[in-house]
């Protein structure tokens, strides 16, 4: 049994448990390593000196890490969070109305300068930006108290 400390792209550092090193490196390549905090198969093994069990006996089986969660967020947290992009957007993005679909396609085809924009359109205006490869996204609208 061979013992590493690995790390992801995010910096997440772990531990892992192989049968060999060449068992490490078939399951690295095969994407079967993964960050057992946000999933990433973008794994490294990070120097030091390996622990290698040799005994034939039984090896207790490694106790799992606890594995430290994100809280979940409230509906009153997600709702304050489209608050403020919606804040911000309004704030910081050029409100072209239902010109939007327009004005998406000059800046998508460099017939107008770039700059972030926002507005309104149908949903048929919708299916011909997506046909186009034009790229948008659709911002859904907090509750606001009365």
């Amino acid at each position: 049994m061979v013992v590493y400390d690995l790390i992801c792209e995010q910096n997440h550092k772990f531990e892992g448990w192989f049968p060999s090193f060449e068992g490490y490196q078939e399951q690295a390549a095969k994407g079967l390593v993964s960050c057992p905090t946000c999933g990433s198969t973008e794994v490294q093994k990070l120097p030091h000196a390996c622990a290698v069990h040799l005994k034939k006996e039984a090896q207790p089986a490694p106790q799992p890490k606890e594995r430290t969660m994100t809280p979940a967020l409230t509906p009153a947290d997600v709702n304050e969070l489209l608050i403020r992009l919606n804040h911000h957007v309004r704030e910081n993005f050029e409100d072209v109305g239902p010109r939007f679909a327009e004005e998406a396609r000059a800046i998508f085809r460099k017939r107008s300068e770039a700059k972030p924009i926002h507005g309104t359109t149908t949903p048929e205006e919708r299916t011909e930006l997506d046909e186009e490869g034009v790229p948008y996204a659709i911002l859904p609208r907090p509750k606001l108290d009365s």
